[in-house]
């Protein structure tokens, strides 16, 4: 009963239509439990809340609007964060496909160099070979021309 204890503004309800003000009751439970206070506020307007209760009520709306409003605001300020990150995502993944474009390109030139370098070594060891071809060429020819001068040698001594 004490939530239901009339306030300054509200007097109980005792029945007749000229009155008007105070605890009109409900239709179920005891008559002393199931009285709702009535009473005007400041426009005289009828309020069945008692004044105390309508203000917190009034308060708790203005705070659902104000929260509303922030949760709004929050709401705006994630999409913008999720438009950003998106537009992060989409140059961090261009630039990994530039990274991984580029590593390709070292590892061919990697490939292409070893390709070079068995290349110039086969041609190294193709002139290896024709230079001690060449060499044992010459030396035939200097060791077959030792003979024949040896030969000419005895030849023109004998006919001295």
């Amino acid at each position: 009963f004490s939530s239901m204890v009339p306030s300054d503004r509200c007097t109980p309800f005792r029945g007749g239509a000229a009155r008007g003000i105070g605890l009109v009751p409900r239709s179920e439970g005891t008559m002393e439990e199931n009285r709702v206070p009535i009473c005007f506020d400041e426009e005289s307007r009828v309020r069945v809340l008692d004044p105390e209760k309508f203000k917190h009520t009034e308060e708790l709306a203005e705070q659902c609007t104000g929260f509303v409003s922030k949760i709004q605001d929050f709401s705006g300020t994630v999409h913008v964060l999720v438009d950003v990150l998106g537009a992060q995502a989409d140059k961090i993944e261009r630039e990994k496909l530039r990274a991984i474009g580029q590593r390709n390109m070292v590892e061919s030139e990697v490939e292409n160099r070893e390709s070079k370098k068995r290349a110039l070594q086969s041609q190294i060891n193709e002139k290896m070979a024709e230079l001690e071809r060449f060499n044992k060429q010459y030396n035939s020819l200097v060791n077959l021309e030792a003979e024949q001068l040896a030969l000419i040698e005895k030849l023109s001594n004998h006919e001295a």
